[in-house]
This record gives C-alpha cells, structure tokens and sequence, in this order.
C-alpha cells in the first residue's frame, strides 16, 4: 500500500505543485509561486521516496 502511496505522491503530486505553483507566480506574487516550488517539489520527493523505501 505505500508503495503505490509513494508513486502517487510522487507522479500526481509534482505536477499538481507545478500547475499550482505557476497559477500563484501569474501576477504579482512570482517569488511566492517559485518558492512554492522550490520548497514543495523536494519535500514531495522526500516523502514519495520514502513511503517507497517503508513499502520495500
């Protein structure tokens, strides 16, 4: 079961960040949706990698 948590969060999740983070950057808050980013995609990666690790 997290094995397949890990790959949603991870295949699901960075795009949604992606999508969510350029609708915030359109306007006058750029810096927040790069930062939105850069800050959310490792921690996604982070806890994608890590429920495939647990389920391993």
């Amino acid at each position: 079961m997290d094995l397949l948590v890990g790959v949603l969060v991870i295949v699901l999740g960075l795009p949604l960040l992606g999508l969510v983070s350029l609708k915030v950057a359109n306007g006058r808050l750029q810096r927040t949706g790069m930062a939105v980013w850069f800050v959310g995609s490792p921690a996604l990666l982070v806890l994608g990698g890590w429920l495939i690790h647990r389920a391993l």
